[in-house]
């Protein structure tokens, strides 16, 4: 030890760092610090590697010791990153600002500050000191990046490929960018120019996965597609380690799928689906127990409140499971002049999450929170009165819909329960809370628990939601799109039978299928995999549901 005590100089310690040695220098990290006790360039050194580790409580203990005395803004901008990684945001705040307070230029705190304003749904603060890092730093493409992110979350689509652009000025192999630019386009309905992205995503690195997931999306395949022909190469053939991910899993599954190679297809698709479901840690246990509260909540309570005050705003809540046809409802209704398609708001579930609604004496309190709240928060979506809300999660929060907003209506999406839970595990969910749907069981399960609770809205409020087959729906679909206007208050406009044509941005699974005229058959494509879906239809089957 002392050999190497005597070996260890500065330039040896720059030069593993350089190398990525990071656990290297972890695991030498206190002969280190011992012999370069007031040298802060090693410091700094050991603490970003060990945040390079994720060993962000060892990282956070070290600089502890040095922070008080500390004027160096790199210190301070360590700081930042180690209390962001750890969840103490507010913190991480103060310390990425001492940084910038102590170097007004120092483009990256800018940057990373930022990110934590955005956790916290800070968004103009966000976008304000992205705008800095590029002020100061015109190279800085992770600013430029971020910003568009935060742009197209905001679904201002012009401004984030603007600043996507940019991002690719400085670096023309950021597939990331080109990737965000290709799902921008596929959410509009301009599907040629996301194809262009995707391509091109794929030709500057052919590793890039999710790349191969959403031109695989987008594209009816086919044998002879060469983007596909590439990927199988790296699957099948040589097997290579960094392209067998759920994402070049679920590409291929989509295109086995699509030029009938069912087995294989269905295959690819449980390999993407067990891996995602590891990511996620899925509990239906949880689940299962917080349905209940809420049944439990409104079996137990009365809310008489009348005397609300009036506001002009009307939402208009669709709802269900997801895949049961609620963004084609969203596009009929918002193709009318008087409704804003709103899409998927996480308003309603982030309000009542955050009040201790279970444990409140008065839930007349909590009533009139989640009214106040609410209306606070959409009169920043638009100045419509009638507005979408289309989380098919707000089927758990009707009783707190039908107390707290009286004037929102409330459309409610049935469908055939195996149509609806093939849908789900076949498509790839982003979002969080959906880890029910990566494995049959634990999918037939929640519908199971989802019908539980349907059942009992419609027999505590027969008269406070419209329910909508969807089968039945497409069946006759003009005499039941005049008959949903009818229901919703909404005179009737010629234009409302081409709902293909609103150009409203969709941004779920269903983004294909809603800019195409209604396909009447789409509830029976699951029994093609019938003899594949036996654990999903024995759940089902034991929960006395009914399917063919």
């Amino acid at each position: 030890m002392n050999n190497l005590n005597f070996n260890l100089d500065k330039s040896k310690i720059i030069k593993f760092f350089n190398e990525k040695k990071f656990q290297k220098i972890s695991k030498l990290s206190k002969l280190i610090l011992s012999k370069f006790k007031n040298d802060y360039d090693i410091l700094k050194i050991v603490i970003a590697s060990e945040i390079n580790l994720n060993n962000f409580q060892k990282a956070e203990s070290e600089i502890l010791k040095v922070i008080d005395q500390n004027k160096d803004p790199e210190i301070f901008y360590l700081w930042g990153n180690i209390l962001k990684s750890l969840g103490k945001y507010k913190k991480a705040i103060e310390a990425f600002s001492k940084a910038i307070k102590e170097n007004p230029k120092y483009s990256q705190a800018y940057n990373n500050l930022a990110n934590t304003e955005k956790i916290l749904g800070r968004k103009i603060d966000a976008i304000e000191n992205y705008k800095k890092a590029i002020e100061v730093n015109s190279e800085n493409v992770e600013a430029y990046y971020n910003l568009a992110n935060l742009f197209r979350q905001n679904k201002q689509y012009k401004l984030a490929i603007s600043y996507y652009q940019n991002s690719l000025k400085i670096n023309p192999y950021l597939v990331q960018s080109m990737n965000n630019i290709g799902l921008i386009y596929l959410s509009t309905g301009e599907f040629d120019k996301a194809n262009k992205y995707f391509v091109e995503a794929i030709k500057n690195d052919e590793f890039y996965s999710e790349a191969y997931k959403n031109y695989a999306s987008l594209n009816t395949l086919s044998k002879e597609d060469d983007q596909l022909k590439k990927l199988i190469k790296l699957v099948e053939v040589e097997k290579n380690e960094r392209a067998l991910n759920k994402e070049t899993f679920y590409a291929l599954s989509k295109y086995f799928t699509d030029i009938g190679e069912i087995k294989k297809g269905f295959m690819y698709l449980q390999k993407a689906n067990t891996i995602r479901a590891k990511e996620v840690n899925y509990s239906l246990k949880s689940d299962k127990e917080h349905l209940s509260k809420i049944k439990n909540y409104f079996e137990i309570n009365s809310f008489a409140l009348k005397n609300f005050d009036k506001t002009k705003f009307i939402p208009i809540f669709i709802l269900g499971m997801p895949r049961s046809g609620t963004t084609l409802i969203e596009q009929i209704i918002s193709n009318h002049s008087k409704v804003f398609g709103a899409g998927e708001l996480n308003i309603l579930p982030g309000i009542i999450e955050s009040l201790d609604w279970a444990n409140e004496n008065d839930p007349k309190k909590i009533i009139k929170n989640v009214r106040e709240n609410y209306l606070e928060n959409i009169k920043k979506i638009s100045n419509k009165n009638y507005f979408t809300d289309k989380l098919t999660d707000n089927f758990k929060y009707i009783g707190f819909i039908i107390n707290s907003l009286p004037e929102a209506k409330i459309i409610h999406l049935e469908r055939n329960p195996m149509a609806v839970c093939w849908s789900n595990y076949k498509s790839h969910f982003d979002k969080a809370g959906m880890g029910f749907s990566l494995k049959q069981q634990t999918m037939a399960q929640y519908y199971i628990y989802y019908l539980d609770l349907m059942n009992f809205w419609k027999k505590k409020y027969p008269n406070n939601i419209i329910h909508i087959n969807y089968e039945n729906f497409v069946n006759d679909e003009k005499t039941n799109i005049k008959n949903l206007f009818q229901h919703l208050g909404l005179n009737w406009e010629d234009h409302l039978f081409d709902f293909e044509k609103n150009s409203k941005s969709v941004e779920t699974a269903s983004f294909k299928q809603v800019r195409s005229k209604i396909y009447k058959n789409s509830s029976e494509k699951w029994k093609i995999y019938r003899d594949y879906l036996k654990p999903m239809m024995e759940v089902l089957q034991d929960g006395k549901i009914k399917f063919e």
